[in-house]
């Protein structure tokens, strides 16, 4: 059968031999254009992949840090249950079962919503594309977060914590610092350089993007930090990295695999005595704070 809309013709089969039900779904096709509910075939025929794909291209062109994370979400969860569903088959409750099949494998409310967002990112996209690769977007749940963190480093676990990172390095000890007084997360100790600091204006300064919120920081530092920090950048390039040891011949990644070895170790052994009074609790670098 063949009709028209917005001056384009579409031709489409009627997958059926008898003329009665042919004239109906053409009568259909015209009504659904009169009423602009209208899918193209091409709409009708797009797959959720397509949809994700586009998303996955739509984050490497802005260059988003989450980009990894969610190629590892699509990959490993979504796309098993999503990828060869046509986009318009998605509905609020095949979202459900979705959510409870991923609950059913143990995993929390915030990791099911993340990946939950990337699906409707991908919808939200295909609804503004040119021309547009889906008419509706379903609703997508949003399930309550309960894992919230309550892991803080009091005054004994500070000095056992502080004591530990001595015995590692004063490297580590600086590192250690910042995150008990600034509460950074150790992506951003990890990746502070010495051009950074500031020693004559006992500043420091964390560039826009490599924060959680892509936002610029600048921070006074206290007394404590002014002095390790300044042992720590001794003979050092405003280029080098303000918590790597001076290993020779070590690569960034490798550099950054002992670090967070270290950190975890530490971690570990000086609060062991709190997981037994408490294993419910786990901490994090940034509870250092």
């Amino acid at each position: 059968m063949q009709y028209n809309k917005d001056g384009r013709t579409y031709r489409e089969s009627t997958r059926t031999t008898d003329e009665r039900k042919a004239i109906k779904l053409l009568e259909r096709r015209r009504a659904q254009i009169i009423e602009d509910t209208f899918v193209t075939p091409r709409t009708r025929r797009a797959k959720v992949d397509e949809l994700t794909e586009d998303c996955l291209r739509d984050y490497r062109i802005n260059q988003r840090k989450s980009l990894d994370d969610a190629e590892a979400r699509w990959r490993l969860h979504l796309s098993p249950f999503f990828a060869y569903r046509r986009a318009i088959e998605i509905t609020s409750d095949l979202l459900a079962k979705y959510v409870d099949q991923r609950q059913s494998e143990g995993v929390r409310n915030a990791t099911v919503n993340r990946e939950l967002a990337l699906l409707k990112r991908a919808y939200s996209l295909a609804a503004r594309a040119t021309p547009p690769k889906v008419i509706r977007i379903p609703h997508f749940p949003h399930l309550t977060e309960r894992n919230i963190r309550t892991g803080f480093v009091e005054d004994e676990q500070y000095d056992r914590l502080a004591h530990a990172c001595n015995r590692a390095g004063l490297w580590m000890r600086g590192l250690f610092e910042c995150g008990y007084t600034y509460g950074w997360r150790i992506s951003e100790l990890e990746n502070l350089r010495l051009r950074q600091v500031s020693l004559l204006a006992r500043t420091i300064r964390l560039d826009a993007g490599t924060t959680k919120n892509d936002e610029p920081r600048i921070v006074k530092m206290t007394d404590a930090i002014y002095g390790l920090l300044g042992q720590c950048m001794a003979g050092k390039q405003p280029h080098d990295y303000v918590s790597r040891d001076r290993t020779p011949n070590l690569c960034a990644t490798s550099a950054i695999h002992g670090l967070r070895s270290a950190v975890r170790r530490i971690l570990d052994e000086s609060l062991a005595h709190v997981a037994e009074m408490n294993r419910a609790q786990t901490y994090a670098v940034h509870d250092a704070r």
